[in-house]
């Protein structure tokens, strides 16, 4: 399990595939992909989109970071996939979320 992540975490900020990750492990896809979803509890590509999710909207809370940096950082090609991604994931957009959670952190 913890090679699964390390391998996961090492490389979010690239296209990783589950033919990669098969590669990795030794095994077929479909057999990695069961062996993924047994110890990790979700699918290979949920899993993936929530350690993007994660590294995204912890990267947000720094300004210092452009949506650009931000969209490379997790595997995006551009802004505008990375932004389209967000929102259907977390129902705005990141500036959106940037903002709102900025607003918060000044009024506690």
């Amino acid at each position: 399990m913890e090679r699964l992540r390390a391998f996961l975490s090492s490389r979010v900020s690239e296209r990783v595939t589950l033919k990669e990750l098969s590669r990795f492990l030794g095994y077929s896809e479909k057999y990695a992909s069961d062996v993924f979803q047994r110890y990790m509890g979700r699918p290979f590509s949920k899993h993936l989109k929530q350690l993007r999710l994660d590294k995204a909207t912890s990267m947000l809370l720094e300004e210092r970071h452009t949506i650009t940096k931000i969209a490379e950082s997790v595997g995006f090609s551009d802004a505008f996939a990375f932004s389209h991604f967000f929102k259907r994931a977390i129902g705005c957009s990141p500036s959106e979320y940037r903002k709102q959670q900025l607003r918060q952190a000044d009024m506690a």
